[in-house]
């Protein structure tokens, strides 16, 4: 009999504190994304689509093997692309559709996230965010990575449409960055 109970105390897996600590960031931080992701989900499920000629000829000019919606919201401020397997371009309620200009510089940029699959990429790293949650430089990291894709896309906007044109789309950053911040101080 004595064998047994020292057989079964082998067989007990220890769990320290730490990995109880551990266990418990995992899935507050797993929980903080995920209320996030549900939260905006809702929102944009209540977007509209958009559209009109200019939209469809620039779709026929950027074919993708899923199917690409453009879709507005007055939940947003400003542009940006959802989804891995029906990609979603949701544009702000307020979008001036007249100015051709802004409009292909903007929906460039979020088609360039989409091509690059930046939304699956963001979820890799927000999983590594997840596991290694007690670290402060995984966090600068995570930070530092959003802000690396969108200057990246940036970039790959400039060298489509040439180096010319560097002014009028940092103009058309700006203006969009304008009108954000005119509905955040009005919201």
């Amino acid at each position: 009999m004595d064998y047994q109970r020292l057989w079964y105390r082998e067989q007990r897996i220890p769990i320290s504190i730490l990995s109880v600590i551990w266990l418990a960031g995992l899935l507050l931080c797993f929980g903080f994304f995920a209320v996030s992701y549900i939260k905006c989900y809702r929102e944009f499920r209540f977007s509209l689509p958009v559209e009109n000629d200019i939209l469809e000829a620039w779709k026929e000019k950027h074919p993708l093997k899923r199917s690409l919606s453009i879709r507005q919201t007055e939940t947003i401020a400003a542009p940006l692309s959802y989804g891995v397997i029906r990609p979603v371009i949701l544009m702000p309620k307020n979008t001036e559709w007249k100015n051709i200009y802004q409009l292909r510089y903007v929906l460039e940029h979020e088609y360039v996230h989409i091509r690059r699959l930046d939304m699956l990429t963001k979820l890799i790293m927000i999983a590594a965010v997840c596991i290694h949650w007690f670290n402060p430089l995984v966090w600068v990291m995570y930070i530092l990575f959003n802000r690396d894709l969108e200057l990246s896309c940036d970039e790959t906007v400039v060298r489509r449409f040439g180096m010319d044109i560097k002014s009028v789309y940092a103009t058309a950053l700006i203006s969009m960055e304008e009108k954000k911040k005119r509905t955040d101080t009005i919201m």
